[in-house]
């Protein structure tokens, strides 16, 4: 099989039963009790481990090889699924979150670095674009089965998203693979100025998965507060995936946003304004509005985030590890601020804690993008 057909089959699958058990563990948390609290740690400790862990993950994988890392991760997360079947208490969500970061760690960053190994520019748009809309189609798809899956019963996601994952780590041990991209190197100006837009990229990737942090750790509780069934609640989270997959689509079919500022500034202020909606809406239909705009904020973001990191100079595997723990990042401080502002102030505040965060985050980039920006460059096609 082609390396890249693989690793987009891996993407769906992995990212599929990530998201059916990422809507089924704070479902299944409220059954014991769990508070804001509760649920912003979980997903906080998770963050962290997922943060710390790809830092050291990413630069393995450049040593150990990709698919030897990607291996113990998919093993890994099988072992952490499973446990879930075993909870009884809150601190063992937290146990397994940790687990689960550690082990997912071990699968993104090799597989991106795996992906853009030996393309050129020209060759790396369209295989991140497929790539990403692999991905998102698993992250579409899985909430609203994860809904669906918790009603007919709480172990039944776990189940499945364990034995998908079962199967990912045993095509990594026997289904051959081919790869026949020829080694390019980036030319020195066009390294120069991606190193420019990474650190750009990192910061609206942070804010973004700040946001969507928090969206995944408490919103389930504000929906079931508010009545909302897990089956539409699973339909409205999966909704992010739709207008991210449309510009995950639009972008690798152009590279005139490659290099700019201003579409990664638009996608925020639209996101800001998404969470916005969500902070004061009641009705689903507003919720949609919502989550809608924040599908586009990722679909931006992580383009550019992931793009810049295989385009910068170094390992490959370095670059998309500190990608990684930039997302894991905003995983991290999105949940565990939300659910302190939620439980102590208002279960709206978090919202529009993070559409604040965007903002600044928006400022901050002016700045720096003033202060150094490259002079004199403007890339071709092809280099």
């Amino acid at each position: 099989m082609k390396k890249d057909t693989f690793l987009y089959i891996s993407a769906f699958l992995m990212d599929g039963c990530f998201s059916i058990v990422g809507i089924c563990v704070p479902l299944y948390a409220l059954h014991f009790g769990a508070t804001y609290d509760d649920l912003g740690h979980i997903n906080a400790w998770g963050a962290l481990a997922y943060s710390l862990t790809s830092l050291v993950s990413g630069r393995l994988s450049d040593r150990m090889g990709y698919r030897q890392i990607m291996r113990i991760g998919s093993f890994c997360l099988f072992l952490a699924f499973v446990g879930y079947l075993g909870v009884n208490r809150i601190w063992h969500f937290v146990l397994l979150s940790v687990l689960t970061a550690v082990a997912i760690a071990h699968y993104w960053p090799p597989m991106q670095a795996y992906l853009g190994r030996g393309k050129s520019r020209d060759m790396l748009l369209p295989a991140l674009g497929r790539f990403n809309v692999a991905w998102t189609l698993g992250v579409f798809v899985g909430p609203a089965a994860g809904g669906v899956l918790f009603a007919f019963h709480p172990f039944s996601g776990f189940v499945l998203s364990g034995f998908f994952v079962l199967l990912l780590f045993l095509g990594l041990i026997v289904v051959p693979i081919s790869e026949s991209e020829p080694d390019v190197v980036a030319t020195r100006s066009v390294v120069a100025t991606s190193g420019h837009f990474f650190p750009l990229a990192l910061l609206a990737n942070f804010a973004t998965f700040f946001v969507i942090g928090l969206i995944r750790a408490l919103f389930p509780k504000l929906a079931t507060d508010l009545g909302i069934s897990p089956n539409l609640l699973g339909v409205l989270l999966a909704l992010i995936a739709l207008t991210q997959l449309a510009v995950f689509y639009f972008l690798s079919r152009t590279n005139r946003w490659q290099f700019r500022l201003s579409p990664i500034i638009f996608a925020q202020l639209l996101g800001a304004f998404g969470l916005g909606l969500i902070g004061i809406g009641t009705q689903p239909i507003v919720f949609a509005c919502g989550f809608l705009l924040l599908g586009g904020l990722i679909g931006m973001t992580f383009t550019a985030s992931i793009f810049y990191s295989l385009y910068a100079g170094g390992p490959g595997g370095r670059r998309t590890g500190i990608h990684e723990a930039i997302v894991g990042s905003g995983f991290l401080f999105g949940p565990l601020l939300g659910g302190l502002v939620a439980e102590h102030f208002s279960a709206r505040l978090p919202y529009l804690m993070g559409s604040m965060v965007i903002l600044v985050t928006i400022g901050i980039q002016l700045f720096i993008h003033k202060m150094k920006a490259p002079r004199g460059f403007v890339p071709q096609a092809g280099d």
